[in-house]
C-alpha cells in the first residue's frame, strides 16, 4: 500500500509540473513560441508510437509468461526492433523541415527527444513489468517532471534562459537522465550466454499483435497531434500559442481522470469480466460512470470560471481576449472524457475491434468536420471538429456496448 501512495504522489507531482510548466511558458515567453513548443511536444510524442510500434502490447504480456533466465535474450531482440525502426522512421521526419511544418534549426534536436523519449518510456515499462512501479514512476518523474522545474526557476532567475533552445536543452538533458537512471535495471539480468541472436519468429509475432492496438492509438492520437499544427496553418502563430495553453490545461482533466478515477476502476472491471462476474461488472460499470460524469462535472465547472480569471491577470492580454476558445477546449475534452466510459467497459471485454473502428470514425469526422468549417470559420473550426469527433467515438461505442455487452460475456464464460 505505501508503495502504491508513493507511486499516486510522484505522478500526481509530475502531472502538477507539467501542468505548471505551460502556464509560465505563458507568462514569460511569446505567443508564438509557446505554439511552436506545443508543436514540438505533439510531434515527439505522436512519433513515438511510430517508433515504438505498441510493441509493449505484446512483449510485456509475453515477457511476465516466461522465466527470468528468457528475459535478457527477447529484450535483446525488442532492441533491434527498435533500432530497425528508428532507421526507418526517423528520416521520414524531414518532411516536417522541409515542408517549413517545423524551423530547420529544431531538427536535431526533435530527432534527438523522439530517441531518448522512446527509451525512457520503454524502460519505464519494463522497470513496472519487473514489479518495480515506483522506479518506473520515478522515472517519469525525472523524464517529464525535475528538467521542467529546473527550467522554471532557471528563466526566473535569469532571462538568458528564456529561449526555446534552452527549453529544448533542459528537455533533452532530463529525458537522458532518465534513461541513464533506469538502465540500472538491465543489471539484475545475466547477459553472457543467454543471448543468442535475433529471435525474429518472435518480433513477427509481436508485431501482428501489435500493430491493431497501433491502428487505434495512431487513429485516436492524429486528433491530438494534428489539431495544433491545423489550427496553426488556419490562425496565426501567436493565436497557435493561445490554443497551445489552452488545450494544455483542458488536458490536464482527462490526466487528473486517468490518474484518479480510470486507473483504479478497469483493472478491477477486466478481473469481473474474466471471472464471469456480469453483476459485480455492471456494478463498476455504473460505478465508473458515475465517478466520471461527476468529477468531469466539477472540473469542467472549476476549469470554465477560474480559467478566464487567471487569464486576465497574465502579463499579456491576448489571452485573456479570446476566453471563449478555452471553454470550446474544455467542451471538446470533456465529450472525449465521457466517452471513455464506454471505451474502457469495452477494453475490459476485450472488445478490441469495435474501438479500434471507433477510433479511425473519430478521425474521419474530425478530418471532415475540420474541413468543412474551416468554410465558414477558420477560428471555431479545430475545437468544434474536436467536439465532433469525441462525440462519433463516444456514441459509437456506447452503442456497441449495448448491443454486443452481452455477446462479451458469453464468449467469456
Amino acid at each position: 500500500m505505501n508503495m502504491r501512495i508513493a507511486s499516486l504522489c510522484i505522478r500526481a507531482l509530475t502531472l502538477a509540473v507539467r501542468f505548471s510548466l505551460i502556464f509560465v511558458l505563458a507568462l514569460y515567453f511569446e505567443p508564438s513560441q509557446v505554439g511552436l513548443y506545443g508543436l514540438v511536444v505533439a510531434t515527439v510524442g505522436y512519433s513515438l508510437y511510430f517508433v515504438g510500434f505498441d510493441f509493449y502490447v505484446f512483449s510485456t504480456r509475453d515477457l511476465l509468461g516466461r522465466s527470468r533466465e528468457q528475459w535478457p535474450g527477447l529484450l535483446t531482440s525488442q532492441g533491434v526492433l527498435f533500432l530497425s525502426l528508428y532507421c526507418l522512421i526517423l528520416p521520414w521526419s524531414f518532411f516536417l523541415f522541409y515542408s517549413d511544418l517545423l524551423p530547420w534549426w529544431m531538427m536535431a534536436w526533435v530527432m534527438g527527444l523522439i530517441i531518448v523519449e522512446h527509451l525512457g518510456q520503454e524502460i519505464m515499462r519494463l522497470a513496472i513489468a519487473m514489479g518495480r512501479p515506483v522506479l518506473g514512476t520515478f522515472l517519469l518523474f525525472v523524464r517529464q517532471g525535475i528538467w521542467a522545474l529546473a527550467f522554471m526557476f532557471a528563466i526566473w532567475f535569469d532571462p538568458a534562459f528564456r529561449t526555446l533552445e534552452h527549453l529544448l536543452l533542459f528537455w533533452i538533458i532530463g529525458s537522458t537522465c532518465s534513461v541513464l537512471l533506469g538502465s540500472s535495471v538491465f543489471l539484475q539480468f545475466r547477459w553472457r550466454g543467454l543471448v543468442k541472436g535475433v529471435d525474429w519468429s518472435w518480433i513477427r509475432v509481436g508485431l501482428r499483435v501489435a500493430f491493431p492496438m497501433l491502428v487505434a492509438t495512431l487513429a485516436l492520437r492524429a486528433i491530438f497531434t494534428l489539431d495544433r499544427y491545423w489550427f496553426g496553418f488556419v490562425n496565426s502563430s501567436e493565436l497557435l500559442g493561445v490554443y497551445t495553453l489552452f488545450i494544455g490545461i483542458a488536458g490536464a482533466v482527462l490526466a487528473f481522470m486517468d490518474a484518479g478515477v480510470f486507473a483504479f476502476l478497469y483493472p478491477k472491471m477486466i478481473e469481473c469480466f474474466k471471472r464471469g462476474d456480469v453483476a459485480g461488472f455492471e456494478d463498476l460499470k455504473a460505478s465508473l460512470a458515475r465517478q466520471t460524469l461527476g468529477w468531469l462535472a466539477v472540473l469542467l465547472v472549476a476549469g470554465g470560471v477560474l480559467g478566464p480569471a487567471v487569464f486576465s491577470f497574465m502579463p499579456n492580454p491576448l489571452y485573456f481576449e479570446h476566453w471563449p476558445l478555452f471553454w470550446a477546449c474544455l467542451l471538446a475534452m470533456g465529450v472525449f472524457v465521457a466517452g471513455m466510459v464506454p471505451h474502457y467497459s469495452l477494453y475490459s471485454m476485450s472488445l478490441d475491434k469495435p474501438i479500434i473502428l471507433s477510433n479511425m470514425l473519430g478521425l474521419l469526422v474530425f478530418v471532415a468536420g475540420g474541413a468543412l468549417c474551416s468554410v465558414f470559420t477558420t477560428y471555431w473550426a479545430v475545437p468544434v471538429a474536436m467536439c465532433a469527433a469525441a462525440l462519433a467515438m463516444g456514441i459509437s461505442k456506447q452503442l456497441v456496448l449495448v448491443f454486443r455487452g452481452s455477446e462479451g460475456f458469453s464468449q467469456s464464460v
